[in-house]
């Protein structure tokens, strides 16, 4: 029979009752039996047919139409039964049969064809066929019934060629035999509560916070111990078995989160494995819901990963359980981000909360890196401009935390940091004291709340209001009320994290700030702005004049951690001193439309001083032409000297200095919008105010500055008409240029380099005298550098003479130095334990784990000396610096009188 046979014979019309007319098991074994036993001397193959997930395509479009497709292939199948001769049956549920000839081509023919008929165009979701064949040559003491079997067991074992076709091997029923002792050992552990599940923390790399755990399931073995899962999951999830595991696991770590609530540890955010089975079988918003209301949890602590394959492969029904879950208040990430073709378009198509970077994109080798790693620096900077928290899987090595760290992606989950551990390992982790991190991850993947309150026309108006403000104060640390000419304070609602929280206590808004910054509940860094931001007059005046909210933020210790807290002062209407109220709000996490406020603030505000920057100053311009004020004062600031000071004092000092003019013009301009629009350049727009008042306020603010040692050049043009807005911040800045030359010309350069030489020196007197404590201190640390590895480059601590020579003709290089001092000042036999040093590789890994290297070496002149290095620094732009000290064992602590410059030529 030709090969167009099978081709022609699925053409035909879909017959309307075909799958009653097709032949049953019993009808079917005999027809084949007798087919068999006829044609002998011929090549055949007994088929099995197999729909891949047909229970979900059920779930999708409906019995109805999972009949129908059933109709169809049975339509196709008696067509070819019809044209060729050979027996076809159906044995219920999905599973059809077939003979064909054991011929390769024919047999893809079939699968193409009937393949169209599970897919037809309108479908979202792709289905895939499969056949099992049995070549009956193989077997020739099997009956028609053995041979349908070996032709079922070969579709239920692919063989990864993506053919869609599959043969039957023996090896496969040792394999099927050892498969079912498997299920039956899980059935029992599942009986038993044989599965726990293992913690592994998710970190910000730089400070080691643990920001979130994942749970991550174990089966304890009675006699083999701890399984791992990728030796049952797969079975789990073939037979379904995995929605038992699933709701088990996710019960117990609501089981220990609501005992480590009830203990007053630390919580983290944990997130549990959600399958597309567990999707497909169970409500899974509804299980979640449940859990949390059982075991009194905020729903942000339960979070659902789900991987990027499940939603590729099943993108409608996941989307509509991510909608369920965040309608219930949980959030989502996306695992094993980068693992698929479609990584893209999963970004576009769903809305994650989060997503994890699949730990294959940073394992990287010497060919792929540098693609690989501008791969993931653009796969964290569109992570970035989405505002979606991104975390790095499978981190193992200090050069994946480096790359990482570089790319702006600071949270982690990998081996270098933490392992899979028990939750009693956890559980101590979470109870060690946490350093200060100021910006936690938590508050990315727990401010999200996509909960909407639940509509009901019956409920009373009372009730609906009681709703909101429970809603409305669901993530408030505070509410009170502000008297903001007598400082009354009276607490509506207090968290009891908060110092104080006792209601009936009595106490005024100063004496509470004050008891905030006194107790170290603000930042150590932040006190002094927050006092200046809640000094009473000036708030006063600010809201009296503004009548607008003002809103501030800093960082407050909360549970042992600090996070940014956000306070809001809201003037009631008509704010003045004989109605002098307002509300003091505080929040630990911003609502979701703060979020877009924060991602405008950071695009029109400039990041060292906080001001608003020259992009916000240009569109408040455009818009101030239109608006309703009378009148504008521009006021032109210019800082004299800013170039000497980062010249002769550094950078850093010229930071300082201009956050110290920002923050003076805080001060002095309190109801004015403030720019920093240029390198030292400012401008502030005050509307309605006389312009006396704004000199008056320029003129302290002078005063002010130079107590500090700080110079401006002001210029300031009044304007009634503010469609010449521009034109008169031009002339403002004229007026400043005409202040500064003034000033120049009253000897201000001499008098401000004089004060920048008297910082210089001073600064310089401080060196010497760190250098000259340290060797009186400790003679025995001949010289000492701080080396950057990333750069082979070095700064001396303390230097000899002749370490500066080889510095000098090293070219830069401090390897070069290094192996130049080998050869010259220590003798061979200690030449292979200096040779480690050499290796910067070794070094960086040693230091990176909290290690110090340590080399002991003996010198030309017989000393023994020890090379020591330590981290300069954990974090930060440092993370490639160490310190080299190297120690004379024979040094005394007490230096030898008046030998000290006479040695200094053998200091080594």
């Amino acid at each position: 029979m030709s090969d167009k046979t099978i081709q022609n014979a699925t053409v035909g019309t879909v017959q309307p009752g075909a799958l009653t007319a097709i032949a049953r098991k019993e009808d079917f074994l005999q027809h084949l039996q007798d087919f068999l036993d006829t044609h002998k001397t011929e090549k055949w193959c007994v088929a099995a047919i197999d729909v891949e997930h047909f229970r979900l395509y059920n779930e999708l479009y409906g019995t109805e139409q999972g009949n129908a497709l059933l109709n169809t292939l049975a339509s196709h199948l008696l067509d070819y039964q019809k044209t060729s001769g050979r027996p076809v049956g159906y044995w219920g549920n999905d599973d059809f049969f077939l003979c064909l000839p054991d011929d390769r081509v024919q047999q893809q023919d079939i699968v193409i064809t009937l393949q169209t008929c599970v897919n037809p165009n309108h479908q979202d979701v792709t289905f895939f066929l499969a056949l099992g064949l049995c070549p009956v040559s193989e077997h020739p003491e099997a009956d028609a019934a053995a041979l349908c079997n070996y032709a079922q067991i070969a579709v239920m074992n692919p063989d990864h060629s993506g053919s869609g076709i599959h043969r039957f091997a023996p090896a496969m029923l040792d394999s099927l035999k050892a498969q079912q002792q498997l299920l039956s050992e899980l059935e029992h552990a599942l009986d038993n509560h044989e599965f726990t599940f293992f913690l592994q923390p998710k970190c910000n790399s730089m400070t080691r916070a643990i920001v979130g755990m994942e749970a991550l399931v174990r089966w304890n073995h009675p006699t083999r111990g701890c399984v791992q899962p990728s030796e049952f999951m797969p079975l789990l999830e073939n037979t379904g078995l995995i929605t038992r595991l699933d709701q088990y696991i996710w019960e117990a770590v609501c089981q220990t989160l609501q005992k480590w609530q009830a203990g007053g540890s630390n919580l983290v955010p944990v997130s549990v494995n959600v399958s597309v089975v567990d999707i497909v079988n169970l409500d899974v918003p509804q299980i979640f819901s449940d859990l949390v209301e059982k075991y009194q949890l905020e729903p942000k602590l339960l979070l659902a990963e789900i991987t990027e394959t499940m939603l590729a492969e099943n993108s409608s029904v996941v989307e509509n359980a991510i909608q369920g879950l965040h309608r219930k208040g949980f959030s989502v990430l996306m695992d094993d981000f980068g693992s698929g073709y479609s990584s893209l378009n999963m970004l576009k198509d769903t809305n994650v909360d989060a997503i994890k970077l699949d730990m294959k994109l940073i394992d990287m080798n010497q060919q792929n890196r540098s693609k690989g790693v501008q791969i993931v620096e653009s796969v964290i900077n569109m992570a970035h401009r989405l505002n979606l928290p991104i975390i790095a899987e499978g981190v193992e090595t200090p050069e994946q935390v480096s790359m990482l760290q570089a790319a702006d992606c600071l949270y982690t989950q990998g081996y270098y940091f933490f392992k899979p551990m028990p939750i009693e390992n956890a559980e101590k982790l979470l109870a060690q004291p946490n350093n200060a991190d100021y910006w936690d991850m938590r508050r990315d993947l727990m401010r999200r709340d996509h909960r909407t309150a639940a509509e009901d026309p019956d409920s009373e108006k009372t009730a609906l209001a009681l709703q909101a403000y429970q809603i409305f104060t669901d993530n408030l640390l505070e509410v009170s009320l502000l008297n903001l000419v007598t400082g009354t304070y009276r607490v509506i609602k207090r968290d009891a994290r908060l110092p104080s929280a006792d209601l009936a206590k009595e106490e005024d808004f100063t004496t509470f700030c004050d008891r905030l910054v006194n107790e170290k509940v603000v930042h150590p860094d932040d006190a002094e702005l927050f006092q200046e931001q809640v000094d009473l007059p000036l708030l006063q005046d600010t809201l009296f004049h503004s009548q607008q909210p003002e809103f501030y933020r800093f960082r407050k210790q909360v549970a042992n951690q600090f996070v940014w807290i956000t306070m809001e002062v809201l003037p009631c209407r008509g704010c003045c001193a004989q109605n002098p109220w307002a509300t003091v709000l505080m929040r630990e996490d911003a609502q979701a439309n703060q979020l877009s406020e924060e991602l405008d603030f950071s695009y029109s505000h400039d990041t060292l001083t906080g001001l608003a920057n020259r992009s916000k100053y240009e569109s408040d311009l455009r818009e101030l032409q239109y608006s309703d004020y009378d009148s504008m004062v521009c006021t032109y600031i210019d800082v004299v000297g800013l170039h000497e000071v980062n010249d002769h004092l550094g950078h850093r000092s010229g930071d300082n200095l201009l956050c110290t003019i920002a923050n003076a013009a805080r001060k002095f301009f309190v109801s004015s919008r403030i720019y920093r629009v240029g390198g030292d350049e400012f401008v502030v727009l005050t509307p309605n105010l006389p312009p006396y008042d704004v000199w008056t306020a320029s003129d302290r603010m002078r005063v002010f500055l130079r107590e500090k040692d700080c110079e401006i050049s002001v210029g300031i043009q009044n304007t009634d008409n503010l469609r010449k807005l521009e034109a008169a911040v031009d002339k403002a800045e004229q007026a400043m240029q005409q202040d500064k030359l003034a000033y120049y010309g009253r000897n201000g350069q001499e008098r401000q380099l004089k004060g920048l030489n008297e910082k210089l020196e001073r600064t310089l007197t401080q060196k010497r005298d760190a250098e000259h404590f340290l060797r009186v201190l400790a003679p025995k640390y001949r010289s000492v550098y701080v080396v950057n590895l990333q750069e082979d480059s070095a700064r001396p601590i303390i230097l000899p003479d002749f370490f500066q020579k080889i510095l000098d003709t090293s070219g830069g290089s401090f390897r070069a130095v290094i192996t130049a001092y080998r050869d010259q000042y220590v003798v061979p036999e200690s030449h292979d334990a200096f040779n480690s040093v050499l290796d910067y590789s070794f070094v960086r890994s040693k230091v990176l784990s909290g290690e110090i290297v340590e080399v002991h070496y003996t010198r030309t002149d017989g000393a023994p000396y020890t090379l020591k290095i330590t981290p300069y620094s954990s974090s930060g732009s440092h993370i490639h610096e160490t310190i080299w000290i190297f120690a004379d064992d024979t040094a005394t602590l007490t230096p030898p009188r008046r030998k000290l410059k006479n040695n200094r030529n053998s200091v080594k």
